[in-house]
């Protein structure tokens, strides 16, 4: 699954925080004022590259939050109006555009799968400036990260298409999870939400930069 022929690619399937978008120390600063409510220590944006995993509630068990189900859906709630509240100020990926351009006029197909609510990925997309370059545009209904593989499963269940003809480029372990679940090659990108230590402890490709996917598609 993870051996990358470029000529059978068709479809290239993003991830959005942390692949096309740079939010990583966004969500990190977030991430410790909401662990500060719970009167939890914070943590740094090192720190959260080197821990941050799925499913995002392990995440937080790992770093002391033991609430109940409901107090949990408030912690979600609590980091989902703080990002919405600035994630403006958060830039594209460097040579992000240009690479979703590049695709696009190759004629590769190019979708969206995240686990961002539906709602925020399209207003982040228009924002942007790129939601043209995307065929499907796949968020979630939920404010804890959850659906993608479904998601995904009812996309491929709508094509016409082979996974060995699907590449997905995300930055976490679960991209990789949705990449499996899918049969799709992946390429990781280690300048995301997980840094190159977590990264490595799975089989993708790992890439540095978001024009090495030309380098491995073209």
């Amino acid at each position: 699954m993870n051996i990358l022929n470029p000529q059978s690619i068709t479809h290239v399937i993003w991830d959005w925080n942390g692949t096309l978008v740079d939010d990583a120390a966004f969500c990190a600063s977030i991430v410790s004022s909401v662990l500060q409510e719970q009167g939890l220590p914070r943590i740094n944006e090192a720190d959260y590259r080197r821990q941050f995993r799925f499913p995002v509630r392990e995440f937080y068990n790992e770093l002391g939050f033991s609430g109940s189900d409901k107090s949990y859906l408030r912690v979600c709630d609590s980091f989902i109006s703080k990002y919405r509240a600035g994630w403006r100020k958060c830039s594209l990926q460097e040579g992000s555009q240009e690479v979703l351009k590049v695709l696009n006029e190759r004629g590769l197909e190019q979708v969206m799968l995240s686990a961002s609510h539906q709602h925020d990925l399209e207003a982040s997309l228009h924002f942007y400036g790129i939601e043209q370059f995307f065929s499907a545009i796949m968020g979630q209904n939920n404010t804890q990260a959850e659906g993608k593989v479904q998601c995904g499963r009812n996309w491929f269940a709508d094509q016409e298409i082979l996974p060995e003809q699907v590449l997905l480029v995300g930055d976490t372990n679960h991209d990789f999870e949705v990449a499996t679940a899918l049969g799709a090659r992946c390429l990781l990108y280690a300048q995301g939400h997980q840094n190159e230590d977590r990264l490595g402890e799975l089989p993708p490709k790992k890439i540095w930069h978001l024009k090495e996917v030309l380098d491995h598609l073209l």
